[in-house]
């Protein structure tokens, strides 16, 4: 049991920076629904430095206005997988702060009936092990009409 507790202990100590980014969003509409907004929700995803306008790395689903002759982001899919590198590599998740915002997409009749969001960081390679930085879900759904919603998830120092 020592032994791994300062195997535990080690990784902790030389961890390798974190540099990818593995961003996983699931959106699910109601079965027949073609009313409802394809661009909804528009999401955006930051890593920072909690207490700085120090940004590791920014992404959004779309610009605004929508530009119609793009694809929506979320195409026919019910799960939109993302890899990103960090701009600037992290030592540590400690100190970090992940900010999820949820805005109206091109109308405001968006509705889905499940929606979640998860943030991941790893070091070198994503078959190394990761962190998981942040995570929204709404398995009751979600309306234009209840956004935007604005989401912080902050790391302990």
């Amino acid at each position: 049991m020592d032994e791994i507790d300062a195997q535990g202990r080690q990784l902790l100590t030389d961890r390798p920076a974190l540099t990818k980014v593995r961003l996983l969003v699931f959106r699910e509409r109601e079965p027949g629904d073609v009313d409802s907004d394809p661009w909804f929700p528009r999401l955006s995803v930051t890593i920072k430095r909690a207490g700085s306008d120090d940004t590791l790395w920014r992404w959004t689903t779309h610009g605004l206005p929508v530009d119609f002759q793009e694809p929506p982001p979320y195409g026919e899919d019910m799960l939109l997988e993302k890899y990103f590198e960090l701009e600037k590599p992290a030592k540590s998740p400690r100190g970090l702060e992940a900010v999820f915002l949820l805005e109206p997409g091109a109308t405001n009749r968006g509705k889905v009936s499940k929606f979640s969001a998860s943030l991941y960081l790893y070091p070198n390679s994503l078959e190394d092990r990761g962190v998981q930085v942040g995570v929204l879900d709404f398995t009751e759904g979600l309306k234009a009409t209840a956004v935007p919603l604005y989401f912080r998830v902050n790391f302990p120092w």
